[in-house]
């Protein structure tokens, strides 16, 4: 049988959000950010007051904020939905959450503790995630390259928004690769090409090389299943 644990959430911890402050946002476009004091409040919860950069807090009524940094008492949170202040004096959940961290959305079981509305809001922002995705893809920026390529597919890359992952692991033997050129004023145009997939006595992919254009380009390669 295959190995779903991986869509588990790793950690997760209820904690009373304590002493939420804005610290930063110097114009309406600008992404708010916040401290907020917290503590596990059962230590037998998933991975009890652990927490990293990247993780995830979840508010009182399900809304997720990205964990930007944290000290031994507190977290700062991004407001990447750009909803407001997260609710203070409540309790909310502290999570690396399903996939890796890939995903922001929480089991029932656990949103149900929270306020009534958490369920069904949380949702709305796993969803718009889900299909933003397309599905779940990744790009792999490059600059000023000839022949845009993947080196290696077997060991850890580095995503356009600085995520680590292993391509291999999460796409398998048999994804799909793209090439996009940056063409002006953030617009992207993709190449008709195919890329040459160098493959193992076993079958797995090794270099994925795209033939380019015949001229330096800037872009991304798109992985995704």
């Amino acid at each position: 049988m295959t190995d779903l644990t991986k869509y588990n959430p790793l950690v997760a911890w209820f904690t009373l959000a304590q002493s939420v402050v804005q610290l930063t946002r110097e114009t309406i476009d600008d992404v708010a950010t916040f401290n907020i004091t917290v503590k596990a409040i059962d230590t037998n919860n998933i991975g009890a007051n652990e927490v990293e950069i990247g993780y995830t807090f979840t508010d009182n009524i399900g809304t997720p904020y990205k964990i930007i940094a944290f000290d031994s008492t507190s977290i700062d949170v991004s407001d990447i939905f750009r909803v407001g202040c997260p609710v203070g004096g409540k309790v909310g959940i502290v999570h690396k959450s399903a996939y890796k961290g890939y995903s922001i959305h929480l089991p029932s079981e656990l949103l149900y503790r929270l306020h009534q509305t958490a369920v069904s809001n949380n949702n709305k922002f796993a969803m718009s995630i889900l299909w933003q995705n397309d599905p779940n893809g990744r790009r792999l920026p490059f600059n000023n390259i000839l022949m845009p390529e993947i080196a290696d597919y077997n060991v850890e890359l580095i995503d356009e928004d600085g995520v680590h992952f292993f391509p291999a692991e999460d796409y398998g033997q048999n994804p799909q690769f793209e090439v996009w050129q940056y063409v002006e004023d953030g617009k992207y145009s993709r190449l008709p090409v195919d890329p040459q997939v160098s493959r193992g006595f076993d079958g797995t992919i090794g270099r994925v090389l795209f033939s380019g254009t015949g001229e330096l380009i800037t872009g991304y390669i798109l992985i995704k299943n």
